[in-house]
């Protein structure tokens, strides 16, 4: 099963549904080998999320099982207000 696109999303019911969702990778996230230096594992896994203290969003994850990505997305992004 994929593991992707790697989305972020938002509740505002405390859990119960999560209607704002955005996408922060859509690579393929398919993992057809566990084998990290053979190409075909495209997974996206293990992602950690922190917001500065300008509103900025702090996303890094584990990147085809060969690295780790970082993004940083404005203040606003989740929101639609920049890219």
């Amino acid at each position: 099963m994929p593991r992707a696109p790697l989305t972020l999303c938002i509740s505002t019911d405390g859990g119960l549904t999560w209607p704002i969702r955005r996408i922060v990778d859509d690579s393929p996230g398919t993992c057809l080998s566990n084998n990290s230096v053979d190409g075909r594992n495209k997974e996206l896994s293990y992602p950690y999320l922190l917001e500065g203290k300008d509103g900025a969003l702090h996303v890094a994850y584990t990147y085809f099982r060969r690295a780790i990505k970082y993004v940083r997305l404005p203040a606003g992004w989740i929101d639609g207000e920049s890219s």
